[in-house]
């Protein structure tokens, strides 16, 4: 089939270049795609639920009152504030994180630049990032205006974990505690353009009231939206994906692989709504301890009732964001015709043959793939393993044939889609070795030097 008329689908790219073949009638808004972000980053730790959207809340306050932002400059940067400890999730830093030690807040917030410069639509931002915890005393060269975004963002995140620690501080106590770090630790002039925010909007007050304030992505804006949402989207799910080796380009291809199988048993615009369930349906693998994820070897009860709750949460995560129809793709890939699957048991009657060809998906990309326990499969042992599961009556027999026919074909359409993420991994854990050296070596200079 020739894959440049596909009619009705936009090409939402990704920062790689990935073409998402995503149908028109797909409705998804970057305030969408933040609310999803912000759930996924909550299953992580309870001590940081909705830390990155207070600390956006905050900056964008600040960046409101000092009123040299556009509003797409806003809309951006809010998005990389709800995002900015994105590196931790991978480094488990989160100790660190609620702590504040600041000679240690290095490795994350290398992490996180290395997701914005590669993987992000806001590479733009990414130096915000990687200097979001830099002592004020220590800039130099980084130009005045990633100065200023970057101590922004300290003070808000500062602010916050204070208020993690003593949620009944006011305004002046805030105040007081923030300017002891000044002129060291922060700028002074930022600290009081976050009191001066704070006087003029009441953005803590409307946070402690559970309300907030609007925020600049529920401003609709035509050239930001479906592409930018996708992009953001994108960032997360590789963001999970990355926490293991042996899972870098599973989501790519239980999507790709779902859409493939879509195209031929169903029809074009039912394959990008298949495609885009698929790629949320391991969301909330986020929550799940990268430990489990690496684990060499079978998984004992417990460990595996703790992975089994990541379909749970990625229902959570997506629940209202996105159509009813396409959140039920997405967490039900694990059921199985019989009635034997997770997590609600459902049986033949009772799944759609969307949801079962992301659960066939699901398991072509498990079995391809390498895992902690074993290496990728050749064609035969995947098509052998599935042919099993058919004749037990687990899944569905009209899907598998197809799989059987065409498998060469969907995995070269695969390998194309899949090439360009795992190089983006490969930099990314080459640049943050680099990174890390590159710290161990300053900080080794520092003590030699005392």
């Amino acid at each position: 089939m020739d894959d440049s008329g596909r009619r009705g689908h936009i090409s939402a790219a990704s920062p790689m270049g990935l073409a998402h073949p995503i149908g028109p009638d797909v409705d998804l808004s970057l305030e969408d795609v933040a609310v999803m972000i912000g759930r996924a980053l909550n299953c992580v730790d309870a001590r940081l639920v909705d830390h990155g959207y207070r600390v956006a809340q905050m900056f964008d306050a600040m960046l409101e009152t000092e009123g040299s932002c556009t509003q797409r400059q806003r809309r951006a940067l809010y998005l990389a504030a709800l995002l900015h400890d994105i590196g931790a999730y991978r480094t488990e830093d989160i100790d660190r994180i609620v702590e504040f030690e600041t000679e240690s807040v290095w490795e994350h917030s290398f992490y996180g630049y290395l997701f914005f410069k590669e993987l992000s639509p806001l590479a733009e931002y990414a130096e915000v990032i990687l200097y979001h915890h830099m002592p004020n005393r220590e800039f130099t060269d980084q130009g005045q205006r990633i100065r200023f975004l970057a101590q922004c963002l300290c003070v808000a995140d500062r602010a916050d974990v204070l208020l993690l620690g003593r949620p009944g501080l006011s305004i002046d106590e805030v105040q007081q505690a923030l300017g002891s770090l000044c002129p060291d630790e922060l700028a002074p002039e930022i600290v009081d353009l976050f009191v001066r925010s704070e006087h003029r909007l009441g953005t803590l007050a409307a946070l402690r009231e559970g309300v907030g304030r609007e925020n600049p992505l529920a401003i609709v804006s035509d050239d930001f939206e479906v592409k930018k949402a996708m992009s953001c989207l994108d960032m997360i799910v590789h963001v999970i994906d990355f926490r293991s080796r042996h899972t870098v380009t599973h989501t790519v291809t239980t999507a790709h692989v779902a859409y493939e199988l879509t195209r031929r048993v169903m029809d074009e615009d039912e394959a990008g709504r298949v495609y885009f369930s698929a790629l949320l349906h391991d969301l909330g693998k986020i929550g799940v301890p990268p430990s489990i994820l690496e684990k060499p070897g079978r998984l004992d009860d417990a460990e595996m009732t703790i992975m089994r709750t990541h379909v749970v949460l990625t229902e959570r995560i997506i629940a209202g964001c996105v159509d009813d129809g396409l959140v039920r793709r997405a967490v039900r890939h694990h059921e199985k015709l019989d009635g034997s699957g997770y997590p609600r048991g459902l049986s033949a009657s009772e799944l759609t043959l969307p949801e079962r060809i992301i659960a066939v998906a699901d398991i072509v990309s498990a079995l391809v793939g390498t895992r902690s326990y074993k290496e990728a499969y050749p064609k035969e042992k995947v098509l052998a393993i599935l042919g099993e599961q058919r004749d037990r009556g687990l899944i569905d027999a009209s899907v598998v044939g197809e799989v059987v026919c065409s498998f060469d074909d969907i995995m070269d359409k695969v390998a194309q889609v899949s090439e360009p993420v795992s190089a983006a991994y490969e930099r990314v854990q080459e640049e943050y070795a680099w990174l890390l050296d590159a710290l161990a070596e300053k900080r080794h200079n520092r003590d030699t030097e005392r």
